[in-house]
């Protein structure tokens, strides 16, 4: 917390060795955050308690498929506004892995979807969370998807959208 315009130490989360921390998201009421794993490909969700500054972590869930064995990063993590569904990019396996969350913030896999090129460091939605752009940053294309907002998943609907070295998806009004 801040303290006399300083920061001060109050909890540490520690994942796996090897896991390799990338981001995080929170839940929509802040109880819950969702970390995705680099160097393992995996999302770690846990339990906070700002009361006490506790940590009660619930489940780890693969980004890529068993089989696959080439290299995977995973990058970016978003959460619906809803707090029903977390996407992650996997850059080597150059997908977004879909899952819900359900009522005890487990996750459920609904979907493997690629991302029609290599390496995509972003993905983002528009304000209204109807559409979703990855981009991929060794190809230089952007996919456009439809977002259902009943089960999360991504329609392709236009692919190959020249983007030179795309690393960051922002929308703009």
């Amino acid at each position: 917390r801040l303290q006399n315009n300083k920061l001060e130490h109050l909890a540490k989360y520690q994942n796996e060795a090897g896991f390799g921390t990338r981001h995080i998201v929170f839940s929509p009421d802040g109880n819950y955050f969702y970390i995705v794993g680099e160097l393992s490909s995996k999302v770690n969700v846990v339990q906070f308690n700002e009361k006490d500054w506790t940590f009660n972590n619930i489940a780890t869930y693969s980004t890529i498929p068993d089989d696959y064995t080439d290299h995977n990063g995973a990058a970016a993590i978003k959460i619906s506004h809803d707090g029903k569904f977390i996407y992650v990019s996997n850059r080597g396996h150059d997908s977004i892995t879909v899952f819900a969350v359900k009522e005890d913030h487990t996750l459920e896999l609904k979907q493997r979807v690629s991302t029609f090129g290599e390496f995509p460091r972003d993905f983002n939605w528009d304000p209204s969370e109807q559409f979703v752009v990855a981009t991929n940053q060794n190809t230089d294309n952007a996919t456009l998807y439809k977002r259902s907002a009943e089960d999360g998943c991504l329609t392709p609907i236009q692919k190959d959208i020249y983007v030179p070295e795309g690393t960051r998806v922002l929308f703009s009004e």
